[in-house]
């Protein structure tokens, strides 16, 4: 399985958490691609996307909506899971979960706990490892 990993901040809480997600996959003999949003234009070459994105008062940036929307017609033909990063609560809060067909969609805190990162990046694997 090839799964990308992308968020929408090249440094900060949300590329911190991607990296963990992404490094525990990888422990999992998960082939993973750390990205940026540009990279969501080659998402096809991957079997699954995992987004990232900080929030303000419980949303993703307007940008980020936007770019997500734009390659849902794709993303929602892959395994795609969501997280947001952010002081308030975002349970989803987002209509990109049902827009993407996410299987599911995490709000963490800026300061997320290494454990706690992990045991959704398990979760995560576990999900792959049903698909394969």
């Amino acid at each position: 399985m090839t799964v990308l990993v992308v968020t929408d901040s090249p440094e900060g809480p949300a590329q911190k958490i991607a990296r963990l997600v992404a490094d525990a996959l990888g422990e999992r003999d998960i082939d993973v691609t750390v990205g940026d949003t540009s990279d969501l234009e080659r998402s096809e070459e991957f079997e699954g996307v995992v987004f990232g994105g900080e929030v303000d008062a419980g949303e993703y940036s307007p940008d980020t909506v936007e770019l997500l929307s734009s390659r849902a017609s794709g993303l929602s033909q892959q395994l795609v899971w969501l997280f947001a990063v952010g002081d308030e609560s975002t349970e989803d809060t987002t209509d990109l979960v049902p827009e993407l067909a996410a299987l599911d969609y995490r709000s963490f805190s800026p300061s997320a706990g290494e454990d706690e990162v992990r045991s959704w990046a398990a979760f995560i694997a576990d999900e792959i490892d049903g698909h394969s």
